[in-house]
């Protein structure tokens, strides 16, 4: 578990030099040490760094970091964290009470080694007068024990500062802060605005009156219409539900007729079995008859032929 750094161990980073250079002694306290301001400051007024002790006295006067403005400063001190280290930070509770917020990181990763920057934002309604030596930012330090210790070989160091980057000097120049003056003037532009409203809405309070009741009358009508379409849907559905039935209905005396044409046509099959069997059972009487007759017929003819032979004395019966 990382062990925090205090009173005396704290003393002696700062009287060996190696791990908090051109530190003082006076800034030390029983859990932190105290960053302080360098004399090099970074405002948009100067467009490029600037330090202090350079400036004419005339220039110095403008060294403030007005309402709404951010500078950016630097540490006198640097810092050289080993790979068993690392530093947490907290805003000077002074600067604090006079509207100055403190922004940056907050945390200092090992292997750190540079100076510490960081923007100082004016969120009150008066100049800040920039004060080198002051108090800046207060740092804990944790030693880390040996299972904790990170390997830095393998891990993207952090890139040192040891004045403003390019980048950031870019940005300032082009930057042009908000000060609670033109805040104020913006604040009284939209009441002015916000009271010609008012003024206008009184005079046309008759027009606003027809208005409403035209928005009121509009209201009801679409009520209404509403009410009418949610009718016609319901008639609509209803009407489906029927046409479905009806469907249903078809569907099912489609099937009926089917049966019914499909049994008409087994009786007419039935019938017409029958019709064939009777038919040929008829034929066989008809056959039958004929045979019969023929043979009546013959056996006519023959005794007319005796009778005839008999009476003509060609034919004698008995003696």
């Amino acid at each position: 578990m990382a062990e925090t750094l205090t009173g005396s161990k704290i003393k002696k980073l700062v009287e060996e030099a190696k791990v908090i250079e051109n530190g003082s002694l006076n800034n030390c306290g029983a859990l932190k040490y105290d960053f302080t301001l360098s004399d090099e400051i970074l405002k948009s007024d100067f467009s490029t760094p600037v330090k202090l002790a350079d400036l004419s006295v005339e220039e110095r006067r403008t060294a403030l970091i007005q309402p709404g403005e951010v500078v950016y400063v630097l540490t006198k001190e640097k810092v050289n964290l080993p790979s068993d280290m690392y530093m947490s930070l907290s805003a000077n509770r002074g600067m604090s009470e006079y509207g100055v917020l403190t922004l940056g990181g907050f945390a200092v990763d090992p292997g750190y080694s540079g100076r510490l920057m960081f923007g100082l934002f004016n969120y009150s309604s008066t100049p800040f007068t920039l004060m080198p030596g002051a108090k800046l930012i207060g740092g804990v330090f944790y030693q880390l024990d040996e299972s904790e210790s990170i390997n830095i070989e393998k891990l993207e160091v952090p890139k040192p500062i040891e004045d403003f980057p390019a980048r950031l000097v870019s940005i300032i120049s082009k930057y042009s802060p908000t000060g609670m003056t033109s805040l104020e003037g913006s604040i009284e532009a939209i009441s002015k605005q916000v009271a010609a409203l008012k003024e206008e809405l009184n005079n046309n309070k008759e027009e606003i009156f027809g208005l409403r009741h035209l928005i009121q009358d509009t209201q009801e009508q679409t009520n209404r219409t509403s009410k009418a379409v949610k009718d016609i849907s319901d008639n609509i559905k209803e009407l489906a539900f029927s046409v479905n039935e009806l469907k249903t209905d078809i569907s099912d005396l489609k099937d009926s007729l089917k049966d019914e044409i499909r049994l008409r046509k087994d009786m007419r099959d039935d019938i017409a079995k029958e019709i064939e069997l009777v038919s040929k059972k008829v034929d066989k009487k008809l056959a039958f008859i004929k045979g019969a007759t023929w043979t009546l017929s013959a056996a006519v003819m023959i005794l007319i032929t005796l009778l005839t032979c008999w009476a003509n004395g060609w034919l004698k019966f008995g003696g």
